[in-house]
């Protein structure tokens, strides 16, 4: 025995936003909108993360391969490099893998424990 459905929702689409969703709901296998869309928001999960935090990663990177291209030049121009820089290298990818890590246990952590947003 089915559902009496009695409210409506309506919402607006771009034309990609709209294809993209019906090619989704085709290969879920549903034949009607309405239900794909009960059984998406019903029986899913929705993670919400903050992941502004890798922007540092992004930046610490962008830093390292700064500095690793400072070597290399000096390298190609002396034929040689400091043991100084190395070692500044070394610290700096050291402390991209402690942020790197740190975000992604985050990550992991929320989505094992199942905090999400209802």
């Amino acid at each position: 025995m089915g559902r009496y459905r009695d409210q409506t929702l309506g919402i607006r689409l771009t034309a990609d936003e709209k294809e993209k969703i019906l090619a989704h709901m085709k290969k879920a296998g549903f034949r009607n909108i309405s239900d794909f869309f009960i059984y998406c928001t019903c029986n899913c999960r929705a993670f919400n993360f903050d992941l502004t935090p890798l922007l540092a990663v992004k930046n610490e990177m962008s830093r390292i391969g700064s500095n690793i291209n400072q070597i290399a030049k000096v390298a190609n121009t002396s034929k040689s490099i400091y043991r100084n820089d190395v070692f500044r290298l070394e610290q700096e990818v050291d402390e991209l893998r402690e942020i790197v890590h740190k975000n992604f246990m985050t990550i992991k952590d929320a989505k094992e424990n199942g905090l999400h947003e209802d």
